[in-house]
Parts: C-alpha cells; structure tokens; sequence
C-alpha cells in the first residue's frame, strides 16, 4: 500500500547546519549557568552579546520541526523576560559608534539580528519588535529576495511544500525590507549575496560581498554596512582569519562570526561572535549568555576534562 505521507526534498551536505538539540549536561549547563547569573547578575565589565535569530514560526505536527527556528510566542517571552531583567536592546550600528569612539558599552546592552532574511521576520517577528520597541539587525542573502523558492542554503526538509505557511521559508520582497527600514527600527545588512561556500575562494567572496552590497544600496539609503558571515564557524573556515581580512578590504564596518562568545570593549569588530537564541532557550539561558555564566562554566568543564586527561 503507498503511503499517503508528504514527501520532503533532501539537501546538500554544506546546507546541512540544523539546529542543535541539547542533551542532558547542556540542559544541566544551561540551569546551572541561569542560577548563576540570577544569584550574581553579569560577569565582568567592558563586554556585551549579540543574539543571533533565524526563522521565526509556529510549529506544526506532522512535518518535521522548523530549523534555526523559535516561535512568535517563544521569541516575545525571551525578549521581554531580557528587558525585565534590565538588559537593554541596541542597534548594532549605534554599538559599533561607541566602540570606534572608546566609549564605555553599557554591561547590559545586546543585539538582535536575523539571518538569511526570511519573510517570517517581516510577518511574525517585526510586530514584536514593534510593540517591545527592540531595533535589529537583518543580514541578507540578496540573490533570493523577491522570489518564492526557498534559500539554496534552508536546511528544512519541509521548506517549499504545502505543508507549512510559505512565510516560514519565502525569502522577504524589497517592498517589506523598505517598510521595516524606513520605521528605524530595522537594518538591513550584508551576508553575502549567495550565501555560498566561500572557505578558500576570498576574491569569489570579495566580488559576492561587493554585490550584495550593491544590491542594497540600490533600494534603500546605505553608506557603509555592517556584515555577518554566513555559516560562520570559524573552526571550519567560514569566518576569520583571510575571511574577515575580506571583509575589512570590501569596507565592512564588522564581521560577525557565530562564535558562541561574548565580545571585548577593545575586540576587533571583524571578529566578533553572536550567541544563537533557539527554541529550548528561556530568557533566563540567554541572560546567562549574555551575563558570561555559560562561558564561564564551560571554561570550568574543559579544564577539568584537560587535567582528568593528565
């Protein structure tokens, strides 16, 4: 008998970057560093985090979980669970203008950005933002805008099929880029035009950069833009290093990598990391990002591994 269950289309090995799954010593991790951080508040001074997002939708039975996904209610209930805890929301720009001029950035600032630019930002996160009044980052593949087939790169089997609201995997038009823009609440930025491979090809990265920063400017009013790499893993190759030597030459004003990491007053934009906010994290985990207890505890963990290895 044929099975009357939707099929879903496979993907390509570098596309294969799906959200991470925590096992019980993260969950336990995660809890302790969430206990630290509302017992002592932040570690540290001179240091901030940037949150990175993805897709923004609704879960639905019967297909396969959405990746680099939160849900409207999940995402409301992490950024307002931050602002009661006294963290405070930047834009990324204003951040940069404060570490160019050696100014103190405030222990409790973060940032919001999204990835790829998928039109659930625009349809389920942007209200959000609207109504909290948090600015945000949005890096986009421009190569895909105002088309109705999903991201060569989305790593959901369910991304293109009827099966699920077309905004959860549709890449934004222009059109909602301009209006998000012009509220001055929204940026729009640079993460390459194709969102390729570009490990070891920086000129073919240095010509996408330059493209998808055209492609911007066209539309809307941009001098210089802020850049986050896509993929990101600095350990694979898809950020630092060469990478972000590119960045700089293609006259970026940062680099952001997905690097789990706070960032340093006096760090090199072109290396700065980005916490990615999932669905299983609560506000009280990303306040732990934030505030350095994950890093700390992780820090803990490997050095007792090394010395256990002696």
């Amino acid at each position: 008998m044929q099975s009357l269950a939707p099929s879903f289309p496979s993907v390509s090995p570098v596309a294969k970057r799906a959200a991470r799954v925590p096992g019980l010593k993260e969950r336990l991790l995660l809890r302790g560093a969430a206990f630290l951080q509302s017992l002592f508040g932040c570690r540290g001074k001179d240091r901030f985090g940037i949150l990175m997002y993805h897709r923004v939708t609704d879960i639905l039975p019967g297909v396969p979980e959405p990746t680099w996904n939160v849900t409207p209610r999940r995402l409301r209930e992490q950024l307002t669970g931050l602002l009661s805890r006294g963290f405070q929301a930047w834009p990324l720009r204003d951040i940069l203008d404060l570490h160019d001029a050696g100014t103190p950035i405030p222990r409790k600032a973060f940032v919001v950005t999204f990835d790829d630019g998928y039109e659930c930002v625009y349809s389920q996160a942007w209200p959000i933002l609207r109504e909290l009044n948090i600015p945000a980052t949005i890096f986009l593949a421009t190569a895909y805008l105002d088309t109705a087939e999903p991201f060569p790169c989305d790593d959901w089997l369910a991304a293109g099929t009827s099966q699920v609201p077309a905004d959860s995997w549709r890449p934004l038009t222009w059109d909602q880029c301009r209006e998000m823009q012009e509220s001055n609440l929204i940026e729009l930025a640079a993460h390459t035009h194709t969102h390729d491979d570009f490990r070891s090809c920086p000129a073919k990265l240095l010509r996408d950069l330059r493209q998808n920063v055209l492609e911007i400017q066209k539309r809307v009013a941009l001098y210089r833009a802020t850049f986050a790499f896509p993929y990101g893993v600095v350990r694979d190759g898809f950020a630092g290093g060469e990478m972000s030597q590119v960045a700089h030459q293609a006259g970026l004003l940062c680099s952001l990598s997905t690097e789990p990491e706070l960032v340093l007053r006096d760090q090199d934009p072109f290396t700065w990391g980005r916490f990615p906010a999932e669905q299983h994290d609560t506000a009280a985990t990303l306040a732990a990002r934030l505030g350095g207890w994950t890093c700390a505890l992780r820090g803990v963990k490997r050095a007792l591994q090394s010395r256990l290895r002696i």
